[in-house]
């Protein structure tokens, strides 16, 4: 049985760890920029400065071992080949993959029961604050419904959009021949999930921006 209220964590993650340095402990309170126009996202855009994974870790390359201490538990294997499926670039940035964040995730007693492997990449343009954060999981047989998918689509827009004054509403559409379902939240950021069958799995997007990186990734995900 999946506890919807916990999936959120895999949205929340990115929003925490970027405003706070990419660490576990980091305070969770949104990051507010000053001067924020209407109908843009309250999320202070993001550098390079406190996103080691980034500024540090080389893209493709898992971390060594989970962040949090004190896990005896099994660990979700990390797989980057998850991300080929991703475009290599979003609005001419570079999608790199974030092996603090995986570390923070591959430990989450919830995605062990369901995911069979994971990874997660960042899309961001440090001058505009412009980013879209994807996570790719791949999921264990059996574990998807429809009932599954909507669950965790609630729970991740749900966590996501708690760094941005809450989830606003949520539709769904076509894009690229795929159906795309999209969360926006109250501050601007947006979210988009997918599902990809032949193994299942599901990409969740939360997208920050006026340029639109979380569609534009969605838009190139291949075959």
């Amino acid at each position: 049985m999946i506890r919807p209220q916990r999936w959120g964590a895999v949205g929340l993650i990115v929003l925490v760890g970027i405003a706070g340095g990419c660490d576990s402990k980091a305070n969770p309170a949104p990051v507010v920029s000053a001067g924020a126009s209407p109908g843009t996202s309250t999320l202070a855009p993001p550098s390079l400065a406190v996103l080691p994974s980034l500024a540090t870790s080389s893209a493709g390359t898992p971390s060594d071992s989970p962040s949090t201490s004190g896990s005896a538990g099994p660990v979700i294997p990390i797989d980057p080949l998850l991300l080929v499926i991703l475009p290599d670039s979003v609005g001419g940035q570079p999608i790199s993959e974030m092996p603090d964040i995986e570390a923070n995730l591959m430990t989450d007693p919830d995605l062990q029961s369901n995911a069979a492997s994971l990874a997660v990449a960042l899309g961001i343009n440090s001058g505009t604050g412009d980013f879209a954060y994807v996570a790719v999981i791949q999921l264990k047989p059996l574990v998807f419904s429809n009932a599954w998918f909507s669950s965790w689509r609630e729970s991740y827009d749900q966590g996501a959009c708690s760094q941005s004054n809450g989830l606003k509403s949520t539709s769904s559409t076509t894009i690229g021949g795929r159906q795309v379902f999209v969360g926006t939240c109250a501050g601007g950021a947006m979210t988009y999930h997918v599902h990809l069958v032949g193994p299942d799995r599901v990409v969740s997007i939360t997208s920050v921006g006026t340029a639109g990186f979380g569609a534009l990734v969605v838009a190139g995900l291949k075959p």
